[in-house]
């Protein structure tokens, strides 16, 4: 949905572009990107996964394919029987759930080690969440604006100007020779994001 992360307003204001000329698709084409770079998939808006399935992997750890997690109301182990694993036995993280051991200190866990693991197995975990920022991040929105924005000024260049689409480079290999590394929109918005946005290890599932 275009406009979750910024309003057109915010981009007129910010980087001097007419608000009239700013297309729907472009804040779409933004926000797709942004969600894939930071490998989150409900940016202004939560949504409950229910009954995720995932594999256990002999660790105490289950990471979500829907990051970051808000909450979870369900935790369950097996497939044709399931055990459920009570709130008390776990601890929840940004983009994974943790089981913790009996030890009630975090010094005393760290040296009793992980006592408490998934067992190893095929889609035998079963978790609820809820997932997603409820509000977009304010470096979120200045980035948002700041692609939108560069997206209206390419527009409006119409092409005649290079300096979206090539850039001199050098390169100093032996004696040293120029070459001209292509630069274009996409790469221009890649750029963007990389400099202003954390990106996740884990992508999306």
């Amino acid at each position: 949905m275009a406009w979750t992360y910024v309003t057109k307003t915010i981009v007129a204001a910010l980087h001097n572009v007419d608000a009239d000329i700013l297309q729907d698709e472009w804040s779409t084409w933004v926000e797709a990107m942004i969600s894939e770079h930071m490998g989150y998939k409900y940016v202004g808006e939560t949504a409950t996964i229910t009954a995720g399935k995932h594999s256990g992997d002999g660790t105490p750890y289950v990471y979500v394919d829907y990051p970051p997690i808000v909450s979870v109301s369900s935790l369950e182990l097996g497939t044709v029987t399931t055990n459920v694993i009570t709130s008390t036995s776990y601890k929840v993280w940004d983009d994974h759930v943790e089981l913790v051991n009996d030890a009630t200190t975090d010094l005393s866990a760290s040296m009793r080690g992980p006592i408490n693991y998934f067992p190893i197995g095929v889609q035998n975990i079963s978790i609820t969440y809820v997932s997603g920022l409820a509000t977009v991040p304010a470096i979120v929105q200045f980035t948002a604006a700041q692609m939108i924005a560069e997206i209206a000024k390419y527009k409006q260049r119409g092409g005649a100007d290079h300096s979206t689409k090539f850039v001199p480079a050098q390169s100093r290999r032996g004696e040293g020779q120029a070459v001209v590394v292509e630069r274009g929109l996409a790469a221009t918005l890649q750029g963007i994001m990389r400099n202003t946005l954390r990106k996740r290890v884990i992508p999306l599932g």
